[in-house]
Parts: C-alpha cells; structure tokens; sequence
C-alpha cells in the first residue's frame, strides 16, 4: 500500500535540537556555558582563528567574530545524537556577509566543559562587526571606542528537543513542522507592531519617553554626525552640492559635537531631566527636518534617521543589561518589553511552515535546517553543527531575519572529532 504523502514526510523525521537564548543580553562575567556572543573561554592551547576576509574590494587577514559556544554536555541527545555528549564547542566566522555564501569559519572543540577556562580576551586585530566598512556596519559605532563594535553581546542558550522534516515548500510538511515547533514552544504570542522598527520621526517626536540617559544621547548624536560627515564628503554622484546644504550640514555638526562635548562631561548612565529631555529631542526633530529640506542634496534619508534612533536606543537597554539587570529599572518599560518580545515564538501561518520560514528567529542543531536557498540541499549528507538565523539581537551585522548562517561537518569527520574542515553557508532572501 502507497504511503501518502504526510507519512512519507513522517519517515523522514530526524531528532534535531533548538537553541533558544535569552531575551536579553547579560555581563560578561555570567556564568552560562553555553552562550551567543559575548567572549569565548577558549583553552590556552588555542589561538582565536583568523583568516583572509574580503573589505572594500582587497583581502586582510583579521581575528574572526566570535559567534557561539556550546557546552555539549548541556544539548540533549543521549543515545541518538552524533555530536559528543561531552566537551564545548566554538564557532567563529568572518561577520562580512555580503557577496559571501562561503564566509570563512573556523570551529574548534576542546574535551573540557564550558566553564573550565576563563575568558579570552579578544585580539588586537578582531574585526568590526561587518568588516572594516562591511554595508551592515553600525556607523556609529567606533572600533577604537566602542567594545560592542567587535562583540556581541552575551546571551546565554537553553536547548529543546524537536523533530525536524525534509521538505521543500509543502503544505503538508509545513503543518507538520508547526505542529511540532507549537507542542514544544507552545502556540506562540500574537504577532504586534514592534514598537522601534519601521517607525516615523513624527511618532519619535511626540515620545516623550527618550532620551532616558546620556549614553543614548551619546549613540544617537554619533549616528547624526556619522551622516552629517558622509554627506559633507565630496561624492561623485548625480546629486550635487549646493552652498545652502553645506552650509545646513555644518550647522548640524556643530550641534552635534555640542552635545558630545556635553555628554563627555556627563556619567553615561545617569538619567537625563525633563527640559534637557525635551531640548534633545526638539534638537534631533530639526536634524530630521533640516535633511528632509536637503534631500535633493544629500545621501542619508529621514527615515534612516529613524532608524538609527530605534538602534541606538534597543544599543543602550543592551549596555544597560550588560552592566547590571538592576540598571534596567531605569530603561521605559514599553521599550523594555519590545526588545524582550522579539525572542518570543510568535503563532505561525501555514504560510510560515510551508516555506520553513518564521516570524521568530529558529536556531538549530542538527536535523535539516532552513535557509532560502539551496545549502541545506547541497549538504544533506553532512551533520548541521549549528544554524543562526537572522535574529534582531545581532543589530545590523546578521539582523535579517531571512538570512540563515549555517555550520556543516562531515560525518565521518564528526566521527574522527576533526573539526579542521567545517563549512560556514549564509543565504539571504
């Protein structure tokens, strides 16, 4: 008797594990084992991996970005999982994705836990987030400045067993795979507007709720003055200067530095009264419109503006995470609780299961992975060690969330614990 077609998918169920972090980032100094970003606790016997990473047209060997450790001893999988039950693993990859679907990986394993070593500093040459000038960059960001420019911020995981099924585009299959993610993550959280992406100055304007200390104002004035500056730079381009622009554009960076000037003489985290509050934000509504008065003139749209605002203001709850969960009983709960929810699993369509493709970011462990291309075909007979989709925790760097990065080994290298040859894929939508 023919099998339909749900049981043919059925048989092709295999025991995968998802990898779950936590909402917000944490210090470094956490003692999770098993965590996103943040610094690894490599053995003294092993160097931070570099390699040759493309940047503005021109090769340079740099540190690679640290992405993942895993302690393995905390991944279910007694008795059915290929992976050794014991020991930590430790992802690298170069963060300049574009025009690569081969970025350069290095994956080491050491037989120790993932609290057996301290820290590692990271290297003098580590790369920016991005690469040198990578078009996912945070601009305002400053390498010499700014750690959070080269390292992620820490988030510890949790793992979840799960069935995963080999399928392409189905129906059939996507419910089964929704029916399988809702009985372990449950039926999700009603999707809602996230309250910083997509939003209009008009509505950051009547917020009253920002800037809610000086380190945002800080960000925000850096992310201005970063445009300011590219907009003043001589371009050769179909738009032309024009004196009343230049003009415009030095009085905003006048401004800017003002308000650095000022914030240099301030304690980052202390919290900014009602009028500078006020004065800040009739400030940055005239940058917006200034540019939107000079958009026959200059490259950096309002709406970027925008953009960076919600940026930097999701980059300071972050830091403020980092320092101390107490510091964030500072942070408007409302922009608290929208950083939070983005890491929750929100209800699928079926839609969503039949192009494998969900409104919360699903990273994985073995099974077959997802991804919009064809890396999870290219490598079906090769173990998935670890797949990051695009997820709005790494800011711009990997924040799509049609993107997946992918870590492959071959079987019988697995076998051999030879993690020499691992394959990195990142696809993109």
């Amino acid at each position: 008797m023919a099998l339909s077609e749900r049981d043919e998918i059925e048989e092709t169920a295999l025991p995968a594990v998802l990898v779950r972090r936590s909402d917000l980032p944490v210090p470094l100094s956490d003692t999770a084992r098993s965590f996103f970003g943040g610094l690894p606790r490599l053995p003294p016997q092993f160097e931070w991996p570099t390699a040759e990473v493309r940047a503005n047209e021109t090769l340079e060997t740099v540190a690679l970005t640290f992405v993942a450790q895993i302690d393995l001893a905390e991944v279910p999988g007694s008795g059915w999982s290929p992976l050794p039950n014991r020991g930590t693993l430790y992802f690298f990859c170069s963060s300049v994705f574009v025009g690569e679907g081969h970025p350069p990986c290095r994956v080491l394993y050491s037989a120790a836990g993932g609290d057996a070593y301290p820290d590692r500093a990271p290297p003098p040459d580590l790369m920016p987030l991005a690469g040198t000038d990578g078009d996912a960059q945070v601009k305002w960001l400053d390498p010499t400045l700014d750690f959070h420019s080269k390292v992620e911020f820490k988030y510890p995981l949790s793992f979840q067993v799960f069935r995963d099924f080999y399928f392409r585009e189905d129906a059939i299959g996507g419910e089964l795979m929704i029916a399988e993610l809702c009985k372990v993550l449950g039926p999700g959280e009603p999707t809602g507007v996230d309250l910083l992406q997509f939003r209009s100055a008009s509505e950051y304007e009547k917020d009253e709720h920002w800037p809610f200390n000086w380190l945002l104002i800080t960000y925000v004035v850096r992310s201005v003055l970063s445009h300011v500056m590219r907009d003043l730079t001589p371009r050769s381009s179909y738009k032309p200067f024009n004196d009343e622009a230049v003009a415009e554009l030095k009085r905003l960076r006048a401004g800017a530095i003002g308000w650095l000037e000022r914030c240099r003489a301030l304690t980052p985290m202390d919290d900014v009264d009602a009028d500078t509050s006020a004065t800040f934000r009739a400030w940055w509504i005239d940058v917006v419109q200034t540019y939107e008065k000079m958009r026959e003139y200059v490259y950096t749209y309002t709406s970027t503006i925008a953009t960076d605002l919600g940026h930097a203001i999701d980059h300071t709850i972050r830091s403020m995470a980092e320092q101390d969960v107490d510091a964030l009983d500072d942070v408007p709960v409302n922009y608290l609780t929208n950083l939070a929810r983005r890491n929750h699993w929100k209800t699928p369509t079926a839609q969503d299961g039949k192009h494998r493709h969900f409104r919360t970011a699903l990273h994985q462990m073995l099974g077959y992975g997802s991804g919009p291309q064809d890396a999870t075909e290219e490598h079906l007979e090769d173990i998935l060690l670890l797949q990051i989709q695009g997820d709005l925790a790494f800011l711009d760097w990997h924040s799509n969330i049609g993107c997946a990065l992918h870590f492959w080994i071959d079987r019988d290298a697995l076998d051999r614990l030879d993690f020499a040859n691992v394959v990195a894929t990142y696809e993109c939508d």
